[in-house]
């Protein structure tokens, strides 16, 4: 379970030296620091669980969306999440593992988002579609077609069976919320693929 500082102040309200006790906690893996002022209670809690409390407001979205929606072969390093107006890359590092924040389009940002329960826990994350389009859309952007295709079934390697089951008018309408030049060329993509 998830606690801040304060919930901790509270529980710890009776002890003389509060900070003490939270240190004397984490010593003995009671309490596993998060980042500053934010600790959790289990030892194997899954990472997946914390990200949206390390940042808030934030979703997970990129790779650790499409690796939990099996889009991708590969497992992720870290747990990457969509924020907002943060201006840049944040990062957090403790002992469940790396977490990343990464800006998406303010206007982009409070559309498709499912919620998940994982281990108990709800959990905020794009879905399929949406992560799909904030990873194309902080990545370089690609010039013609030729190049989309070859990013999307190639460097991601997104299977073309799972990429034909995404809900493309979806896609296609979200697509308008995204300033990205890739996402541009996506729309039309998609378009031409939703009219076949």
């Amino acid at each position: 379970m998830i606690k801040t500082i304060d919930v901790l102040a509270y529980e710890y309200r009776n002890y003389s030296n509060i900070y003490n006790k939270i240190k004397n906690e984490e010593t003995k893996n009671h309490l596993i620091k998060i980042k500053r002022g934010l600790y959790e209670t289990n030892v194997n809690a899954n990472p997946l669980t914390l990200a949206n409390s390390i940042l808030s407001p934030s979703y997970i979205s990129f790779e650790t969306a499409l690796s939990y929606y099996g889009m991708i072969p590969e497992r992720v390093y870290a747990i990457k999440s969509a924020t907002f107006m943060k201006n840049k890359k944040k990062e957090f590092s403790n002992s469940f593992g790396l977490f990343l924040y990464f800006d998406v389009n303010k206007n982009a940002y409070p559309y498709d988002i499912c919620q998940v329960e994982i281990d108990n826990t709800n959990v905020y994350i794009a879905s399929r579609e949406k992560a799909l389009l904030d990873m194309i859309s902080i990545i370089s952007p690609r010039n013609n077609i030729k190049e989309l295709e070859d990013l999307i079934f190639n460097d991601l390697r997104i299977d073309e069976i799972i990429f034909d089951q995404l809900d493309f008018s979806k896609m296609i309408k979200l697509c308008d919320l995204y300033c990205s030049k890739s996402i541009k060329l996506l729309k039309k993509y998609l378009g031409e693929k939703n009219d076949k």
